[in-house]
């Protein structure tokens, strides 16, 4: 607590003005008259928390009842992964501590933590108890408010969205960097009122600077030096943190002091890659040494306004996540998927897939046009084969591997994840572990190489002493994988082209005649030993898929009735069909992305 103060002076009670103000707006106040207001406040203490810090409940704390008057508190509990999420937002204007005071309770599974600097009020159960005694109604206004609370709380799946954030540099020498201002004038184009505050606003209290988030949507906290007085008053008044580093200039090897508890507040900051303006993507000197010290980071090109207005939409909670399962051929399907959706004006801001589903969102997080990514799919597949290069002993696999790990390097090269213009991942199965593998650094080609190595078919990728197989082993629909890592990030388009596949014999002794007879069937069109195969690799993750088929905003599913895993050649009309399927599902339903700047513009009168 930085500091403690009473209103008390002698017998009489003084207290400001501008508190008085702000106080009668409490609706826990509401209808408590003058002398109540004096009876309450004689016995109230009036104490400030700076951003970050946990709220002490031991003590007088234990059961009492908190006034947030400037500021606003998270509330945290555990979240079964031994870390804590957020699960109540208080802002100013609202109280925290009821349950505990009404039920007497003296231990709290909660934290309440100050997600910026904080005053507050704290009144006993005592000086609560006379206040209702005198005034029965307090009682039937915090009870209104908790049922407020708790419907507010259950009806939203993702939490407070953040509202205040620090763009704060790491290295010396960015002060002037216009990252803020650029990305307040794109979400300002989206109907979203953002403002940036610099150094100059030093010197204001905290009445000025929550009166001022009061006025907007988002607010940038604009640091102006690593470790100065401003930056940390920056980091403490954030909901979110952003450090903004050159990417040709190593990091610094002490990470940046932030406030107590922030990191359990806000989640660990991002990391901002100011990139020059051409030329491939790079990671500064020590990337790979800080992980751990920055949750995720987003590359910022020199003159790309494209790069601002996807992380404007990150900011905002309209970012895209776009999510492709396995299927073989039927893959080919999400190419049309993804013309159809770009031509509706979509944006891909969060990409990820299994098996041939992550191949085709590495194209898109390469910022592959769809012209290109068509021609590159059927110089891989249909011009050539890369399942050619059989074992003549298969002790591991039937294919060596060798050829689709070469096609793979010559598509995508010695490119890390991490290098990526957009955020992606794939998913692989671990034999080892029995679990998924969720790639999100390291090469992308081996991972790549791991997410399609269907078992029998191509041989395990070894990663760290593990076997990694194909993705849809296991999950071959990884909403949730992209649901965990960022929730409150956006909506999710899901493209599931799993189908049901017409895997069936007409023969009732099938696998059991001679082979010359066998070969006979397979030229009839039986399933043969890599039919067998690539529906192993996928139908153990059936009942998993049809969990997280729930979890999407959108599914596209196409049909694609009499297409194979295995019919490479029908590549053309996979695409046409899952062009098709997507308009059709436009025209019934709306465009998530579209919906949401619409809705923004029509509430703010821009549009």
């Amino acid at each position: 607590m930085a500091f403690l103060s009473s209103f008390r002076a002698g017998a009489e009670t003084k207290f400001p003005e501008a508190l008085r103000a702000r106080l009668r707006a409490f609706p826990l106040l509401e209808n408590v008259g003058e002398t109540g207001f004096k009876a309450l406040l004689s016995e109230a203490n009036w104490f400030a928390l700076p951003g970050g810090t946990l709220l002490d409940r031991e003590g007088e704390n234990d059961s009492a009842l908190f006034l947030v008057v400037t500021g606003s508190l998270g509330v945290f509990v555990e979240d079964g992964k031994g870390g804590r999420r957020l699960v109540t937002h208080v802002p100013a204007g609202e109280t925290v501590g009821e349950m505990s005071l009404i039920a007497g309770s003296t231990g709290h599974s909660a934290q309440i933590v100050a997600l910026r600097d904080t005053e507050l009020l704290r009144i006993s159960p005592a000086t609560f108890e006379a206040l209702v005694a005198r005034y029965p109604r307090v009682m039937l206004n915090i009870t209104r408010f908790l049922v407020r609370r708790l419907q507010s709380a259950t009806s939203r799946r993702d939490g407070a969205r953040p509202k205040t954030f620090a763009i704060v540099p790491l290295q010396d020498g960015l002060a002037d960097a216009a990252i803020a201002h650029r990305l307040a004038g794109a979400l300002r184009e989206i109907g979203t009122r953002a403002a940036v505050l610099d150094s100059g606003a030093s010197d204001q209290d905290a009445e000025w600077f929550n009166t001022f988030e009061q006025m907007h949507d988002v607010v940038f906290y604009r640091g102006d030096a690593p470790d100065s007085a401003w930056t940390q008053l920056c980091l403490r008044q954030a909901d979110r943190s952003f450090l903004l580093a050159q990417a040709d200039r190593p990091l610094p090897p002490r990470p940046l002091d932030l406030p107590a508890f922030k990191a359990c507040a806000s989640s660990l900051p991002e990391l901002l890659l100011l990139q020059p303006d051409t030329g491939p993507l790079r990671l500064p000197e020590h990337f790979a040494s800080r992980t751990g010290l920055f949750e995720g980071h987003h590359h910022v090109r020199d003159g790309h306004a494209k790069d601002i207005a996807r992380l404007a939409r990150f900011i905002s909670g309209r970012a895209v996540g776009l999510v492709l399962a396995g299927g073989g051929a039927r893959g080919f399907a999400h190419i049309g998927i993804i013309k159809a959706l770009m031509e509706a004006g979509v944006h891909f801001d969060r990409l990820g897939g299994t098996s041939m589903g992550a191949i085709i969102a590495a194209g898109l997080a390469q910022e592959w046009s769809v012209e290109e990514l068509t021609e590159r799919m059927r110089a891989v597949f249909v011009s050539d084969n890369p399942l050619s290069d059989w074992t003549i002993v298969p002790r591991i696999a039937l294919i060596k591997g060798g050829k689709v790990s070469a096609k793979l390097r010559e598509h995508f090269g010695d490119l890390c994840i991490e290098e990526l213009p957009r955020n992606f991942f794939a998913v692989s199965s671990d034999l080892t572990t029995g679990r998924i593998h969720v790639h999100r650094d390291g090469r992308l080609w081996r991972a790549l190489r791991a997410s399609v190595a269907l078992p029998g078919i191509l041989p395990p990728v070894v990663h760290k002493g593990h076997l990694l197989v194909d993705g849809g082993v296991m999950n071959n629909l990884p909403v949730d994988v992209m649901r965990d890592q960022e929730a409150a990030a956006g909506p999710i388009i899901a493209c599931d082209i799993t189908g049901e596949i017409d895997l069936q014999a007409r023969d009732p002794r099938y696998g059991e005649r001679p082979w010359w007879r066998q070969l006979w069937q397979g030229l009839r069109g039986d399933p043969s030993i890599i039919n067998i195969l690539m529906r192993s690799g996928t139908v153990g993750s059936e009942a998993q898929r049809r969990i997280v088929r729930e979890q999407c905003d959108y599914l596209i599913e196409p049909p694609l009735p009499t297409i194979g895993l295995g019919d490479w050649k029908k590549f053309d009309q996979a695409i046409q069909e899952g062009y098709d399927a997507t308009r059709a599902c436009l025209e019934k339903n709306t465009v998530p992305l579209t919906q949401a700047e619409a809705e923004a513009r029509r509430l703010h009168g821009n549009g």
